[in-house]
């Protein structure tokens, strides 16, 4: 008898700890957001500089993916837009 005393015992705890970790676990998630829905966080994307996008259209063209009447084209478009 004294030998299923000690199995319960191991087993009973065994039990009080997966439950005490299961509980816990949804414990650590935290709800952060504003209207009460688990979500995650989006990164805002970042707008390329005019020289980045003067440098992309460069390799463009040096790639031969657009010509040289594209370029100066796209060229004059992004300056005019920024300037």
């Amino acid at each position: 008898m004294f030998y299923f005393e000690e199995v319960l015992i191991k087993y009973t705890s065994l039990m009080i700890i997966l439950l005490s970790a299961i509980t816990l676990s949804g414990c650590i998630y935290v709800n952060d957001s504003e209207d009460g829905r688990h979500s995650r966080r989006s990164v805002p994307y970042a707008q390329p500089t005019v020289g980045q996008e003067l440098l992309d259209l460069e390799q463009a063209r040096e790639s031969g993916v657009i010509n040289n009447t594209e370029y100066e084209q796209a060229k004059e478009a992004i300056l005019a837009e920024n300037s």
